[in-house]
């Protein structure tokens, strides 16, 4: 086994693991871990593109508004309204004030910033609050996980088209086929494990063969376009990756490109289309 390969499994050894307790404990323990990782995600983001050098007093609102985008999803709609109406008013009043120095393209990295992190990373929160959201959860990280290890091996054993060589030299369209179809089993598979053994412990609730499949085709889809954005932003800054929290994974950014994208999907499809019968 390459060092690469080797560092990447015992990363995921680790990782695995306390991802699960996390979904497995209680709703708050899943709110300060999305808040922390949202602040470490931000971080990372602040440095690649240089907010942190050019306009470090806008990084602390970016901090700021990252530990409250999470709490929103306990808020009324008119709450959250209010608060992100006071927060961009705020910002405007900090670019008033800067004499300049603030430009508006600055507020808009930073508006973006919190939509592509800590909002669309809140959606784990968000699915957690619907019915069977204990269970939903995990469709997440198994859209992330599923598409990203069968894309990897599927590419390896069949790869020979490139998907995108200017954004992800390695990644091939067989690789991505594979991530779908991956991805697709991995649901249809959950959602087995589902209905045998915790289907009577849910008022013999059982989840949908085929929409589960559904979704995990459009999880995977969504998956490995934030794999590609969070590939294309790196090319655009210079970097190879987003930090080194990770062994053979890169950053936190790196490591939850793919979560980022899923989970409002998840919570979108889930929300409008019951997955149980």
């Amino acid at each position: 086994m390459k060092p690469s390969l080797k560092m990447r499994v015992l990363t995921a050894a680790v990782g695995v693991p306390v991802i699960v307790l996390i979904l497995l404990a209680p709703t708050w323990v899943m709110l300060c871990t999305v808040i922390l990782c949202s602040l470490i995600g931000i971080y990372e983001f602040y440095d690649a593109v240089n907010m942190k050098k050019e306009v470090p007093l806008l990084c602390l609102f970016g901090f700021l508004g990252t530990v409250i985008l999470p709490l929103c999803a306990f808020l009324l709609p008119k709450q959250i309204l209010t608060c992100a109406y006071g927060y961009l008013v705020i910002l405007f009043l900090a670019m008033l004030g800067s004499n300049r120095k603030i430009m508006i393209t600055d507020v808009a990295m930073l508006i973006i910033s919190l939509i592509y992190i800590p909002f669309m990373l809140s959606h784990l929160l968000f699915i957690r609050r619907l019915d069977f959201g204990n269970i939903l959860v995990w469709l997440v990280f198994l859209g992330a996980f599923m598409t990203d290890s069968c894309a990897f091996f599927a590419g390896k054993l069949f790869g020979k088209h490139k998907l995108c060589p200017n954004i992800s030299p390695k990644k091939t369209i067989e690789g991505a086929v594979g991530g779908v179809i991956g991805c697709g089993l991995g649901f249809l598979l959950f959602a087995f494990i589902i209905n045998t053994f915790i289907s009577a412990y849910i008022g013999g609730a059982e989840m949908s063969y085929m929409l589960m499949f559904i979704l995990g085709v459009i999880a995977s889809f969504v998956a490995q376009i934030g794999d590609l954005t969070a590939s294309l932003i790196k090319r655009q800054f210079g970097i190879k990756d987003f930090g080194k929290m990770f062994p053979g994974h890169g950053g936190m950014l790196d490591r939850c490109d793919s979560i980022i994208m899923v989970a409002p999907v998840v919570f979108i499809f889930a929300a409008q289309i019951s997955l149980f019968i």
